[in-house]
């Protein structure tokens, strides 16, 4: 399942943050998306073994279900966190792409 949504997500988001982009600036775009999509997954990563080591967690891989719940919990959070966030991101673009068509003579 991890397979499946990152693939999909990895292949909407770098659509979303290309899109728009004017054809001189794709190397650049494309080069700060990538960076993205790294920094994300590991901050990300970072983050939930926070929570691992805060929750009972060790460096020998013993823990209880408690402290894999508190990551998946957390990872739910995180998602249920950048949905909103995304679809106000690209509101925010449709109303920027808007008043620029808009303001065309």
């Amino acid at each position: 399942m991890l397979g499946i949504g990152q693939g999909t997500a990895i292949i909407l988001l770098t659509e979303f943050g290309m899109s728009g982009v004017a054809p001189a600036d794709n190397g650049a775009a494309s080069g700060l998306v990538n960076t993205a999509h790294q920094l994300g997954g590991s901050i990300g990563l970072a983050l939930l073994t926070v929570v691992f080591a805060g929750s009972g967690g060790t460096a020998q891989g013993m823990a209880g279900a408690e402290a894999y719940g508190a990551v998946f919990a957390s990872a739910t959070w995180f998602y249920a966190l950048a949905v909103p966030c995304a679809a106000l991101i690209y509101l925010a673009q449709r109303r920027a792409a808007g008043n620029a068509s808009a303001s065309r003579p």
